[in-house]
Order: structure tokens, then C-alpha cells, then sequence
């Protein structure tokens, strides 16, 4: 039988090296990081499923997690928190999920497992994650107890960790067991009275037990049995595979939640202050039935102690609305979801009279599920009701700066002031908490309590490991929040980012095809340069050296020349090099990228400008600098949304605009006159700036520019500029 109960979709140097000849230019974050999105359907399948109701509370404790080859990408836990859609980057990836009580031995807990493969190729990708029963399962066969001359029969199984006694009370019942890592066997006691009146007890051992099987214990009369050394009683064991057979799928209870208002704490004004609210229900298939009720219906003005909204009558109905309570629902389109509101309008709430007042809204499915929320209301000084004395909010949703690689921002209120506050967080699964006082916080709640309901806090933690889940909690003297976790980003490595790698590809330009230096190994997946261009005109503008490096065997060695008395700028970026228009170049700046926030881009370099002996006509207008001045050379990073097109043509012309929508972070350094000591690298860091932008879109491009002339893009600057770079990293602070 299949119960259908949820579906879940489960800048200076603008082009740097646009072209070999005119390579560099002036120029002073639910979830985008993503190339498709998954939907998961979960389902629960085993022939041991009695019935829907035991499914009941599976949602509740589901575990999804979302891996790739390089670690854990997505985790939630509860259905609820499981979005219709979850944005991924393209790549192969396995989804696997954990449902009910993991217990050693239990009579009714029981553990469901499943995995599956997928691929994100753009667009969405529906997923089926069909879990399995996890236990060990063991039973006895009642009808052979039955039929068996011994009495007051007890079958005990298990394992180190816990074991269950089979009795004439439960003969029916199956054993669900969770085995340890340590042990493969399941023992077994069979213990009872004999038909010549003598306790016994034989005990054996079920040998190499694997999860999703069934061991039947079935007992029978020995007729060969001599009291010398016989057993009267023979026991076989039956190994029986849990088929699949039938279906639940897990859905959760219709959701209820505040508009305008927390449901979870009350709704508090005085009199005449009250604005507009809402209650939002969500339900799978349709709401059946909206119902309000309350032990204050006459003070609240309602018709009676409990009203369907849905059923109620035409003159109920009126009768409500008259007072400014309306609802309406309505179907969301292609989803097997329903969407109700019940507005309580500031006319009504605005009505009541100074006091403390309690309504339950009740939510039921077409599936008879339902859920039923409180929803309370303090009118007036003195009516206030103070729930929790400090609360933590949800953490890192409406940020995505919040959470980075090494730090967090956790925010929340401080109710009550009279308390000791204090935030604590540890690693998932350790036994120690780190506190960070809020005492000082709470001092400017105290200050003055009355005009200052709750006094918010904003903690940054400081010091955390990359890609690791924490827990956090808020306690104040003997309270303890209930605990909210959060994941830190991992951390980006910049591939050959010591330019030890080298190699060549051919290329066709005006004078027939060239072979062409990048720094890389095989194909051109993340560094490039403008040497295709430079090709043209049989120049080498980027190349590796061993005259000056910090690690390694090579750095890079970016180097101006002047070629058909045009200025080309050595330069290196992150990035590819597309193709020659003419004699001008077309890139695209940006490789993709981890999502994570650094703070900080830092590199190994040293550049001796050159002096000025190259200005195109007609560019004077573009260049901060005249023929004898020194050359400008320049690198600057950033975090987009998308790649970069870069086009270097004039007549067709677009560079890098820092300030651009798909921008989200910057950051550049300019050098006017020689960097570093003679001869060798020196350590400069860049830091990134976070524009608005980034608090609600993900980082999917790194964009690394370095120009050894900054106005290289105008074909101007100086033909003996030179820059060595080695051993960029990302900072994460």
C-alpha cells in the first residue's frame, strides 16, 4: 500500500592580457552558488511497516546529507528543514539519509538507511532516496513456541551494547537491533522449564548478521534427545531478506507560522498599537480544516469556544469578518501544497481590552495530519509574558557573511536582564562548550527596562576549524536554549598557485599557428595569459623563471615588450583566453570556485617598473601618466557571481567594472615604483571589500588580474616593466 504523504525537489588591469599586444586596463551571494538543483523524494520502504502511524514522527528525524568528492556540501536535519529545491554546483554528488531511532535494541524503535548517486548538469534533478530498514532484525515463531513440550519459555537476544527478551507477552513482536562496529554475531539465550519439571537454558549465537535481514527463531522437540548428552530443544534460524514491499512516504505535519509576528512567543502592544497579523498555514494535498478555539472566546468575540472556519456557517462567518478576522487559502501551482491565512487585523487586535489572552489555531490535511499552534496575545502594561530570557537567533539565513571558514556571527536578544547571559558553541559532538560572556550586553538592557523590551547581541567567534560543524546555544543562570548548529565554509587552494607547472598548446594566429606557454599542466583550466596574443608577433610575455623565487623551482615572470610599436603587457590571470579579434583579444575572467568568503588574497612578488616610452594615440584620455614617468603595475582579485567577458577591441570594448552586478568583493594594489627587494620576493596581501551584494549571493568565480603594465589595454606604458610572482593563497581570517 503506498501513502503519498510529502514530495521534497528532496580594477586595474581591466582584461589583463585581453591580448598579448594590449593586455591590461585602469580601473580604481536562497542560494546563488549553484549550476542546477536537486529534488529529493524520501521514502520509507519495509515489509515490517504496520502502518502509516508508525511514520508518524520520521520526519522529525531525518538526516539528509549532500556529498561530493570533496566532503559533506549539504546537511539538514528534519524534513521540514529540507527545501523544495537545493541549489548545487555541476558535479557528481551522493545524497544519503538516516530516518527513526538509532537504539541498540528496541521493540518499536527502528532505523532507516538509504543512499543514492546523482549528477547536477543544470537544471533540476529529481531523486528518489529509497531507504531500507537498517536493523538487525530477530524474531521468534510463535506458532513453533506453541508446539514445543517446554514452559514459561524466555528467549533473550542481543548483542555488547543491549539485548531483548522475547516472552509469551510479546512472542509476536520483532527485535530491531543496531549492531556495533565490534561485534558481527547476534547471541541468543532460550531459557525455560522442561517437561520433566527442570529449568534449563541453551544459548548459541546467530553468525555474521547483516542489516535489512530478519533472523526467525524457530523452536521445536528433539526427538533424538538422551539426557547423557543430547538437547531436547532444536532451534533454527531462518534468514529471511526485508523486502521492499511496501511504501511510505515521509511528509510532516501541516506548518504554522507567524506573519507580521514569532508564533512562538506572544504578541504584545498596548492598546491601539497593534498592527496587522497574519497566521500562515502550509499543509501537503489541502487544508481540511482551520480551526480557532479558546477558553477566552467571549473576551476574544468569538462565536464559541471553537470555530471551523472552513465549515462554519454563513452568519458565523460574516459575524468574524465583521470583527476583522478573514482567511482565505489557496492551492500552489504544480505542488501538492496548500497554502491558508487567517488575518487578524489591527482593528480587531486593537478592539480588545487590556488583558492576557490565549487561541489555539488548529491546521488539518486531507492526509489526517494536523498541527495545533498557540497563539498568544498581551494587551496593554503589565500583560507581557517573558518566555525565554535570552534567545539565539537562527543562524547564518540571512547572511551569507556570517558564517566563513575560521569565524561566525551569531546574533540574538537578551530578554530578561536580571539573568547572567552568555553564548556557548563547541564542535558537533564534543563535551565541552567554549562561553562568550553577554554580561556586558545585558548591562544596557538593565539600564533602562522598561522602554527597551529585549536588547539584541552580535558575537563573532573567532579561531574555528574550516568545513566543521558547530553547535550553539544561549543559557542565562539555569536556563539552556534549545542548541542551533551551523557549518563553516571550507577553504579555497588556488591550483598551481607556486607556478610550478608549465606547458604549451598550439594556437593560429595572423602569422599561422604558434605554440603557446601557459602556466598549467594539460589543458588551461584555471590560469592564463595574454601570450596567445603576444604570439602574433612572436613575443613571449609570461613565462616561468627561476631568477627569483619564494618556494618551489618557478615563479612567473611577467614581462612588457613592444611589438609592432605597440605596447604588450605581460600578465597572468585566472581565467581563459578565448580568441583573437584582429590584433585585440576576448577572456573570460573568473574559474570557478568553493563559495567561501577569504578575507584576504596574499602573493609573493616584486615588480621593477619601466620608465613610460609607449602611448598609443588617441588613449591619452584613459592614462594617468605621460612619456618618462614610471609604468603602473597592478593586481587586483575578486569574488563574482558569473565569469567576466572582457573584450579589448574599441569598437566593441568591455573591461573589468569593479562595481558591476555579478561583483561582490574587490580588491587591487597599484605599484608606482619598484616593489620589493632586489632580487628577491616580497609578501604583499590584498584584502577583498564585501559590497552589499554579498550578504544575499554566493561568491561562484575567483578572478585573479596581474598586469606588469596597468594600462596595458591602451597600449601604453613602459616596454621594460617587469613583475615576479609566486605562491598566491587565500587568507581566511
Amino acid at each position: 500500500m503506498k501513502h503519498y504523504i510529502k514530495n521534497i525537489a528532496f580594477l586595474a588591469c581591466a582584461s589583463a592580457a585581453a591580448c598579448g599586444l594590449q593586455s591590461c586596463v585602469s580601473e580604481d551571494i536562497f542560494d546563488n552558488c549553484s549550476d542546477g538543483a536537486l529534488r529529493v523524494r524520501m521514502v520509507i520502504n519495509s515489509d515490517l511497516t504496520r502502518a502509516e502511524t508508525d511514520n508518524a514522527d520520521l520526519g522529525e528525524s531525518t538526516v539528509l546529507y549532500i556529498s561530493s568528492a570533496k566532503g559533506l556540501v549539504r546537511k539538514y536535519k528534519g524534513m521540514e528543514t529540507i527545501p523544495d529545491r537545493i541549489p548545487l554546483k555541476a558535479g557528481s554528488y551522493i545524497a544519503e539519509a538516516w530516518a527513526g531511532d538509532s537504539v541498540s535494541a528496541s521493540f518499536d524503535k527502528k532505523f532507516y538507511q538509504g543512499q543514492t548517486e546523482f549528477q547536477i548538469n543544470g537544471g533540476d534533478t529529481d531523486v528518489t532516496l529509497s531507504c531500507g530498514i537498517a536493523n538487525v532484525v530477530a524474531s521468534v515463531n510463535k506458532a513453533t513456541v506453541d508446539a514445543v513440550s517446554a514452559t514459561d519459555l524466555k528467549v533473550t537476544v542481543g548483542h555488547s551494547r543491549g539485548s531483548l527478551d522475547f516472552t509469551a507477552d510479546n512472542f509476536d513482536d520483532k527485535g530491531y537491533f543496531m549492531m556495533p562496529n565490534a561485534d558481527k554475531n547476534l547471541s541468543y539465550t532460550v531459557a525455560g522449564v522442561n517437561s520433566n519439571g527442570d529449568q534449563f537454558s541453551i544459548s548459541g549465537e546467530i553468525p555474521d548478521v547483516k542489516k535489512g535481514h530478519e533472523y526467525i527463531l524457530n523452536l521445536s522437540d528433539n526427538p533424538t534427545y538422551d539426557e547423557i548428552g543430547g538437547a531436547f530443544l532444536t532451534i533454527v534460524i531462518d534468514d529471511k531478506e526485508i523486502l521492499k514491499e511496501s511504501e511510505v512516504v515521509i511528509l510532516g505535519r501541516p506548518d504554522v507560522k507567524g506573519e507580521g509576528f514569532d508564533i512562538e512567543k506572544q504578541l504584545f502592544a498596548n492598546s491601539g498599537q497593534f498592527e496587522d497579523v497574519a497566521v500562515r498555514v502550509k499543509a501537503f494535498g489541502t487544508v481540511e480544516k482551520l480551526i480557532i478555539s479558546s477558553p477566552d472566546a467571549e473576551a476574544l468575540g468569538l462565536p464559541s469556544a471553537e470555530v471551523d472556519l472552513l465549515s462554519a456557517t454563513d452568519d458565523v462567518k460574516a459575524s468574524m469578518r465583521s470583527k476583522g478576522i478573514e482567511w482565505e487559502k489557496t492551492k500552489i501551482e504544480g505542488k501538492n501544497l496548500e497554502l491558508a491565512r487567517i488575518y487578524f487585523k489591527a482593528s480587531y487586535l486593537n478592539s480588545l481590552k487590556d488583558g492576557a489572552y490565549e487561541l489555539t489555531v488548529s491546521a488539518h490535511d486531507s492526509y489526517g495530519k494536523y498541527t495545533d499552534a498557540k497563539v498568544r496575545i498581551g494587551v496593554g502594561e503589565g500583560n507581557q509574558i517573558i518566555d525565554d530570557p535570552v534567545v539565539l537567533d537562527a543562524i547564518g539565513n540571512n547572511d551569507y557573511l556570517n558564517i566563513r571558514a575560521r569565524r561566525a556571527v551569531l546574533t540574538g536578544s537578551i530578554i530578561d536582564a536580571t539573568r547572567t547571559p552568555s553564548l556557548q558553541y563547541r564542535e558537533e559532538g564534543a563535551s565541552e562548550w567554549t562561553t562568550v560572556s553577554l554580561e556586558s550586553v545585558a548591562a544596557i538592557r538593565r539600564k533602562n527596562p522598561k522602554r527597551v523590551a529585549s536588547q539584541g547581541f552580535k558575537v563573532t567567534i573567532k579561531d574555528l576549524k574550516p568545513a566543521t560543524t558547530y553547535e550553539a546555544r544561549v543559557v542565562a543562570d539555569s536556563f539552556e536554549s534549545e542548541s542551533r548548529w551551523f557549518t563553516t565554509e571550507g577553504v579555497f587552494s588556488i591550483p598551481n598557485a607556486g607556478f610550478e607547472d608549465w606547458d604549451t598548446y598550439s594556437a593560429k594566429t595572423l602569422l599561422g599557428t604558434k605554440t603557446v606557454i601557459f602556466p598549467g599542466s594539460g589543458t588551461r583550466s584555471f590560469w592564463d595569459s595574454g601570450n596567445e596574443g603576444g604570439a602574433t608577433a612572436n613575443k613571449i610575455l609570461t613565462n616561468k623563471s627561476t631568477d627569483m623565487v619564494h618556494s618551489g623551482t618557478y615563479s612567473a615572470r611577467l614581462g612588457s615588450l613592444s611589438a609592432f610599436s605597440l605596447l604588450a603587457a605581460g600578465n597572468v590571470f585566472v581565467g581563459s583566453y578565448v580568441e583573437t579579434d584582429g590584433t585585440n583579444g576576448v577572456l573570460k575572467f573568473g574559474r570557478e570556485y568553493n563559495c567561501s568568503h577569504p578575507d584576504k588574497v596574499a602573493v609573493w612578488a616584486n615588480y621593477r617598473p619601466g620608465k613610460v616610452d609607449i602611448i598609443k594615440d588617441g588613449n591619452q584620455q584613459y592614462i594617468d601618466f605621460q612619456k618618462g614617468d614610471s609604468d603602473h603595475g597592478q593586481i587586483y582579485v575578486a569574488l563574482t557571481t558569473e565569469q567576466v567577458d572582457i573584450r579589448t577591441n574599441p569598437d566593441k570594448r568591455k573591461l573589468f567594472n569593479p562595481d558591476s552586478s555579478e561583483v561582490i568583493a574587490y580588491g587591487q594594489v597599484t605599484w608606482k615604483e619598484a616593489f620589493g627587494p632586489d632580487g628577491s620576493l616580497q609578501k604583499v596581501e590584498i584584502p577583498f571589500t564585501y559590497n552589499d551584494r554579498a550578504v544575499s549571493n554566493k561568491p561562484l568565480y575567483l578572478v585573479i588580474v596581474c598586469c606588469a603594465s596597468k594600462f596595458g589595454d591602451y597600449f601604453s606604458g613602459s616596454s621594460s616593466s617587469v613583475m615576479y610572482l609566486d605562491d598566491f593563497e587565500l587568507i581566511y581570517e
